[in-house]
């Protein structure tokens, strides 16, 4: 079961960096017309979350089977920095679209969302394992 859920946590992100690179230009150009309904906005929420959720049963089931070593950069990027980064920018994901809803107008939930999401996007940038994503 575990590796089907990586396997999932592996590939899902290109999916989530689609949606997300997508609303962050469609929100910088004013091009989103109802923050409430548009479509990318929700489905880049949806991917966070389950690529959130998927990452949180792997750290569990990572921690239950190895145990921690936080000495070692490996085991303290995969228990800590990652999970800690991905954690936030789905915050910010979802704070965004939530402040973007209940703007008064379509320019400022625009401006929301691009400010927000690309906060998000930089730290799922920065803590991303790069290696393991392209190299699989």
């Amino acid at each position: 079961m575990s590796t089907g859920l990586l396997h999932l946590h592996h590939y899902l992100p290109y999916l989530f960096f689609i949606v997300l690179i997508i609303s962050i230009v469609r929100a910088a150009l004013n091009k989103i017309p109802d923050v409430k309904k548009d479509i990318f906005l929700t489905l880049t929420l949806i991917f966070a979350h389950i690529q959130l959720l998927l990452g949180l049963v792997l750290l569990v089931n990572f921690i239950s089977i190895a145990g921690v070593q936080m000495g070692e950069a490996a085991n303290r990027f995969v228990s800590i920095e990652h999970p800690l980064m991905m954690i936030i920018a789905v915050l910010l994901i979802t704070i965004g679209k939530v402040k973007a809803k209940k703007a008064t107008d379509n320019t400022k939930g625009n401006k929301t969302v691009f400010s927000y999401f690309i906060i998000a996007l930089v730290l799922v940038v920065l803590r991303t394992p790069w290696d393991k994503l392209f190299l699989k």
